[in-house]
């Protein structure tokens, strides 16, 4: 029996299996896939919406920016506007200066060439020389006494016209105390007393009122035909025998500084500033005995001077150098332009020549 003849199939079972089986695992593989790419482009999206979100912000941010820059722009302008009117006003008003300096400038012009006529006139007035009693005080030396209170209504000037005055060491008081009259007149240290009281005389101004007394042992007038009066600077003859009789005083003897300030209670009306010019604390005193030359008896003696000031009375103290050892005396007198409300000066050596 003749055998058949079967055909050859290319493809089998197991092969058409092995074939759906791979493209199955393709199939997976590329779901797997896509879910992983879909996961991915989510997290790009949301990287780039926080980026957004950031971004607004930052343009937000500078939107805000801008609008604060224009306001000051425009706040900047606004002052610029107003500085430039203000120059151009200022401008103006310098310009009005400028011509107010220019028509001042030829008055004063005008003025200089008046003064030189007048002055040319005033050369050509024939003058008659009047000896002037009290000398001009220099007005530098006026500055060195630019606290010094010599103002008031009244003014009592008491000098100091003891031994001590005669020089400021005490070796060369001792050798003057033997002196002429006139010799200690010429003292040098006297000389200087002399000087401060015609310094202060041509301080003053009218209508102050002035008297002078000097003490030693006793309290005197300068004229005693003047005692308990009042005079004034612009009686020339007045000043000229005041003057005159100041030079003819002869310093001698202690201080008694308790009756000059007596003494200065009995003037009427009574003075309303008193100038004491002295070289250190008393010597001499109704109250208190001893030696003046002992320090402690003499601060007593001052202390018991005190009592005997007016009330309400300025007392300005002139403390010359002095011969004796006193280191009391310029704190004294300190203290006691401060009770008094008054003041206190120890000028140099050389006040009041320069």
């Amino acid at each position: 029996m003749p055998k058949s003849k079967r055909q050859v199939q290319a493809f089998s079972v197991s092969f058409l299996d092995c074939i759906c089986c791979g493209f199955g695992a393709v199939i997976l593989l590329f779901v797997l896939t896509s879910g992983k790419k879909s996961e991915a482009r989510n997290e790009q999206l949301s990287d780039v919406s926080i980026d957004l979100g950031k971004l607004q912000k930052n343009i937000q941010a500078e939107d805000a920016r801008l609008r604060l820059l224009a306001s000051l722009l425009e706040e900047n302008e606004s002052q610029l506007s107003k500085l430039t009117a203000e120059k151009t006003t200022l401008e103006k008003i310098l310009e009005d200066k400028n011509d107010d300096l220019m028509l001042l400038l030829t008055l004063l012009a005008e003025l200089e060439e008046s003064k030189d006529t007048l002055l040319g006139e005033f050369d050509e007035i024939p003058t008659i020389e009047e000896e002037v009693p009290i000398p001009l005080p220099n007005y530098i030396k006026r500055q060195y006494l630019t606290d010094f209170k010599m103002n008031g209504e009244r003014v009592l000037i008491i000098v100091e016209a003891s031994g001590g005055m005669l020089d400021d060491d005490t070796d060369a008081i001792l050798e003057r105390l033997e002196d002429t009259d006139e010799e200690k007149r010429q003292a040098p240290k006297w000389q200087r007393v002399l000087r401060s009281v015609e310094w202060l005389l041509g301080s003053m101004r009218p209508p102050t009122q002035f008297q002078i007394y000097y003490f030693n042992r006793e309290p005197h007038p300068m004229v005693e035909n003047f005692r308990n009066q009042w005079l004034d600077l612009d009686n020339r003859k007045t000043i000229s025998e005041v003057l005159t009789q100041m030079k003819q005083v002869v310093p001698q003897g202690g201080a008694n500084l308790e009756r000059a300030l007596w003494e200065s209670r009995q003037i009427f009306p009574l003075p309303d500033n008193i100038i004491l010019i002295v070289d250190g604390l008393p010597t001499l005193s109704d109250s208190v005995s001893g030696d003046g030359n002992d320090p402690i008896k003499r601060l007593n003696m001052y202390m018991a001077a005190e009592q005997q000031i007016l009330s309400g009375v300025p007392i300005n103290t002139i403390l010359l150098p002095s011969g004796y050892r006193d280191p009391d005396a310029p704190a004294r007198y300190w203290l006691l332009a401060n009770k008094t409300k008054g003041s206190f000066i120890s000028p140099s050596k050389t006040w009041p020549d320069t």
